[in-house]
Protein backbone atom coordinates (compact mmCIF):
# COMPACT_ATOMS: atom_id res chain seq x y z
CA UNK A 1 0.00 0.00 0.00
CA UNK A 2 2.98 2.13 0.76
CA UNK A 3 5.43 3.79 -1.95
CA UNK A 4 8.59 3.53 -1.26
CA UNK A 5 10.30 6.59 0.50
CA UNK A 6 10.88 9.94 -0.55
CA UNK A 7 12.54 12.60 1.00
CA UNK A 8 9.89 15.88 0.67
CA UNK A 9 11.86 19.40 1.79
CA UNK A 10 8.37 21.40 3.48
CA UNK A 11 9.50 25.40 3.09
CA UNK A 12 8.16 28.54 2.80
CA UNK A 13 8.39 30.54 -1.05
CA UNK A 14 11.59 31.89 -1.66
CA UNK A 15 12.45 35.50 -3.44
CA UNK A 16 15.27 35.71 -5.59
CA UNK A 17 16.89 32.82 -4.18
CA UNK A 18 16.40 33.76 -0.75
CA UNK A 19 14.25 31.45 1.91
CA UNK A 20 11.41 33.72 3.37
CA UNK A 21 11.14 32.58 7.31
CA UNK A 22 7.06 32.48 8.08
CA UNK A 23 6.73 32.89 12.19
CA UNK A 24 4.77 30.36 13.19
CA UNK A 25 2.22 29.72 15.99
CA UNK A 26 2.23 26.56 18.07
CA UNK A 27 4.56 24.93 14.80
CA UNK A 28 1.75 25.65 12.15
CA UNK A 29 0.52 28.25 9.76
CA UNK A 30 -3.51 28.46 9.58
CA UNK A 31 -2.99 30.40 6.22
CA UNK A 32 -1.18 28.10 3.70
CA UNK A 33 -4.03 26.96 1.51
CA UNK A 34 -4.62 23.72 0.26
CA UNK A 35 -6.97 23.22 -2.75
CA UNK A 36 -8.94 19.82 -3.86
CA UNK A 37 -9.77 18.63 -6.92
CA UNK A 38 -10.72 14.98 -8.98
CA UNK A 39 -12.94 14.55 -5.84
CA UNK A 40 -14.73 10.77 -6.37
CA UNK A 41 -17.14 9.11 -4.36
CA UNK A 42 -18.32 5.56 -4.68
CA UNK A 43 -22.33 5.64 -5.42
CA UNK A 44 -22.96 2.60 -3.93
CA UNK A 45 -21.75 3.17 -0.44
CA UNK A 46 -24.57 3.13 2.39
CA UNK A 47 -22.52 1.75 5.25
CA UNK A 48 -22.72 4.92 7.15
CA UNK A 49 -19.74 6.97 9.13
CA UNK A 50 -16.87 4.80 9.68
CA UNK A 51 -15.70 4.90 13.69
CA UNK A 52 -12.08 3.31 13.22
CA UNK A 53 -10.09 4.22 10.89
CA UNK A 54 -5.91 3.67 9.71
CA UNK A 55 -4.21 6.00 8.43
CA UNK A 56 -1.22 5.51 6.25
CA UNK A 57 1.07 7.91 4.72
CA UNK A 58 2.90 6.67 1.59
CA UNK A 59 5.57 7.74 -0.58
CA UNK A 60 7.12 9.45 2.42
CA UNK A 61 10.55 9.59 4.46
CA UNK A 62 9.78 8.01 7.92
CA UNK A 63 9.81 11.34 9.33
CA UNK A 64 7.25 13.09 6.85
CA UNK A 65 4.94 9.24 6.93
CA UNK A 66 4.91 10.42 10.89
CA UNK A 67 3.77 14.01 10.80
CA UNK A 68 1.09 13.13 8.02
CA UNK A 69 -0.75 10.22 10.06
CA UNK A 70 -0.49 11.75 13.40
CA UNK A 71 -2.24 15.14 11.66
CA UNK A 72 -5.06 13.01 10.51
CA UNK A 73 -5.06 11.26 14.08
CA UNK A 74 -5.71 14.48 14.95
CA UNK A 75 -8.26 15.88 12.72
CA UNK A 76 -10.27 12.52 12.79
CA UNK A 77 -10.42 12.54 16.70
CA UNK A 78 -12.43 15.90 16.97
CA UNK A 79 -15.14 13.75 15.18
CA UNK A 80 -15.10 11.38 17.51
CA UNK A 81 -13.45 8.55 15.45
CA UNK A 82 -10.65 6.49 16.72
CA UNK A 83 -7.74 6.54 14.57
CA UNK A 84 -4.48 4.92 14.54
CA UNK A 85 -1.39 5.75 12.56
CA UNK A 86 -0.06 2.90 10.53
CA UNK A 87 3.30 3.64 11.86
CA UNK A 88 1.86 2.11 15.53
CA UNK A 89 1.14 -0.77 14.05
CA UNK A 90 3.88 -1.14 11.24
CA UNK A 91 6.97 0.82 12.74
CA UNK A 92 9.13 -0.90 9.81
CA UNK A 93 8.04 -2.23 6.31
CA UNK A 94 4.47 -3.53 5.73
CA UNK A 95 3.56 -7.53 6.49
CA UNK A 96 2.09 -9.73 3.97
CA UNK A 97 -1.35 -9.43 3.21
CA UNK A 98 -2.53 -12.25 5.19
CA UNK A 99 -0.88 -10.68 8.09
CA UNK A 100 -2.11 -6.92 7.46
CA UNK A 101 -6.08 -8.51 7.15
CA UNK A 102 -5.16 -10.37 10.45
CA UNK A 103 -3.94 -7.03 12.43
CA UNK A 104 -7.21 -4.55 11.22
CA UNK A 105 -9.27 -7.26 11.63
CA UNK A 106 -8.06 -7.57 15.60
CA UNK A 107 -8.05 -3.97 15.74
CA UNK A 108 -11.87 -3.85 14.69
CA UNK A 109 -10.87 -1.58 11.38
CA UNK A 110 -13.88 -0.27 9.52
CA UNK A 111 -11.78 2.11 7.22
CA UNK A 112 -8.57 2.78 6.05
CA UNK A 113 -6.74 6.12 5.00
CA UNK A 114 -4.67 6.31 2.57
CA UNK A 115 -2.60 9.75 1.89
CA UNK A 116 -0.31 9.44 -0.95
CA UNK A 117 2.60 11.73 -2.10
CA UNK A 118 2.28 11.79 -5.90
CA UNK A 119 4.90 14.51 -6.40
CA UNK A 120 6.36 18.61 -5.70
CA UNK A 121 6.60 21.35 -8.21
CA UNK A 122 7.86 24.68 -8.07
CA UNK A 123 6.61 28.11 -10.30
CA UNK A 124 8.62 31.02 -10.74
CA UNK A 125 6.52 34.57 -10.74
CA UNK A 126 8.39 37.80 -11.49
CA UNK A 127 6.97 40.87 -9.78
CA UNK A 128 8.32 43.79 -11.73
CA UNK A 129 10.11 47.28 -10.39
CA UNK A 130 8.99 50.63 -9.96
CA UNK A 131 9.46 54.03 -9.16
CA UNK A 132 9.19 54.71 -5.40
CA UNK A 133 6.15 57.10 -4.50
CA UNK A 134 3.82 56.47 -7.53
CA UNK A 135 3.17 58.14 -11.15
CA UNK A 136 3.18 61.82 -10.29
CA UNK A 137 6.25 61.67 -7.58
CA UNK A 138 8.16 58.92 -9.60
CA UNK A 139 7.80 58.60 -13.65
CA UNK A 140 6.66 62.45 -13.73
CA UNK A 141 8.67 65.35 -13.49
CA UNK A 142 12.02 66.76 -14.28
CA UNK A 143 14.71 64.66 -15.10
CA UNK A 144 12.30 61.47 -14.27
CA UNK A 145 13.59 61.37 -10.55
CA UNK A 146 12.22 59.14 -7.96
CA UNK A 147 14.03 55.85 -6.57
CA UNK A 148 13.63 52.98 -8.05
CA UNK A 149 12.57 49.75 -6.71
CA UNK A 150 14.08 47.17 -8.61
CA UNK A 151 12.04 43.80 -9.27
CA UNK A 152 12.20 40.77 -8.02
CA UNK A 153 11.12 36.58 -8.52
CA UNK A 154 8.90 34.43 -5.85
CA UNK A 155 9.14 31.10 -6.49
CA UNK A 156 6.55 29.10 -5.04
CA UNK A 157 6.39 25.08 -3.82
CA UNK A 158 3.37 23.36 -4.31
CA UNK A 159 3.05 19.74 -3.05
CA UNK A 160 0.43 16.90 -4.76
CA UNK A 161 -1.36 14.73 -2.77
CA UNK A 162 -3.86 11.99 -3.11
CA UNK A 163 -5.62 11.06 -0.76
CA UNK A 164 -7.79 8.01 -0.54
CA UNK A 165 -10.71 5.81 1.60
CA UNK A 166 -10.88 2.39 1.77
CA UNK A 167 -13.59 0.07 2.91
CA UNK A 168 -11.15 -3.26 4.15
CA UNK A 169 -14.28 -5.62 4.74
CA UNK A 170 -14.19 -8.11 2.50
CA UNK A 171 -11.52 -7.93 -0.50
CA UNK A 172 -11.41 -4.06 0.14
CA UNK A 173 -12.11 -1.34 -2.13
CA UNK A 174 -11.96 2.19 -2.57
CA UNK A 175 -15.07 4.37 -1.48
CA UNK A 176 -13.74 8.17 -1.90
CA UNK A 177 -10.32 9.63 -3.77
CA UNK A 178 -9.23 13.24 -4.49
CA UNK A 179 -6.15 14.99 -5.85
CA UNK A 180 -5.03 17.72 -3.41
CA UNK A 181 -2.37 20.75 -4.15
CA UNK A 182 -0.92 22.07 -0.80
CA UNK A 183 0.59 25.49 -1.77
CA UNK A 184 4.09 26.91 0.32
CA UNK A 185 4.21 24.67 3.06
CA UNK A 186 6.36 26.19 5.88
CA UNK A 187 6.95 22.51 7.21
CA UNK A 188 5.71 19.28 7.71
CA UNK A 189 3.20 19.68 10.73
CA UNK A 190 1.97 23.07 8.54
CA UNK A 191 1.42 20.90 5.79
CA UNK A 192 -0.38 17.99 7.39
CA UNK A 193 -2.36 20.88 8.99
CA UNK A 194 -3.47 22.28 5.67
CA UNK A 195 -4.05 18.67 4.16
CA UNK A 196 -6.60 17.66 6.89
CA UNK A 197 -8.44 20.98 7.15
CA UNK A 198 -9.62 19.71 3.05
CA UNK A 199 -9.68 16.53 3.79
CA UNK A 200 -11.60 15.25 7.06
CA UNK A 201 -14.67 18.06 6.07
CA UNK A 202 -14.84 16.32 2.82
CA UNK A 203 -15.18 13.31 3.86
CA UNK A 204 -17.49 14.33 6.62
CA UNK A 205 -19.98 15.98 3.97
CA UNK A 206 -19.73 12.72 1.59
CA UNK A 207 -21.23 11.13 4.89
CA UNK A 208 -17.81 8.79 5.97
CA UNK A 209 -17.32 10.37 9.21
CA UNK A 210 -19.40 11.58 12.11
CA UNK A 211 -19.86 15.29 11.90
CA UNK A 212 -16.95 17.53 14.30
CA UNK A 213 -17.88 16.86 18.32
CA UNK A 214 -17.09 18.95 21.50
CA UNK A 215 -16.21 15.95 23.31
CA UNK A 216 -13.11 14.26 24.27
CA UNK A 217 -10.81 13.43 21.67
CA UNK A 218 -11.29 9.30 21.86
CA UNK A 219 -8.27 8.79 19.26
CA UNK A 220 -6.15 6.14 20.36
CA UNK A 221 -3.72 3.47 18.85
CA UNK A 222 -5.32 -0.04 19.90
CA UNK A 223 -2.14 -2.28 21.07
CA UNK A 224 -0.76 -4.20 17.89
CA UNK A 225 -2.18 -7.62 17.40
CA UNK A 226 0.25 -10.36 17.62
CA UNK A 227 1.58 -11.98 14.19
CA UNK A 228 -0.53 -14.82 13.06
Amino acid sequence: MLGQANSVRFGAASVGGMVLLSALSGGCSTSTPTTMSDVWRDPSYAAGPMKNIVVFGGRLNATNRRTVEDGFVSALSIHGVRATASYTLFPGDLPGQDEARAVMRDAGVDGLIVASMKGVSERQTYVPGAYGGGFWNGYYGPGWGGAWDPGYTVTDQFVKFETSLWDPSGSGKMVWSAVTQTENPSSGKDFASSLTRSVVPALTRAGFLPPATKEKAVSSAPAPAQAH
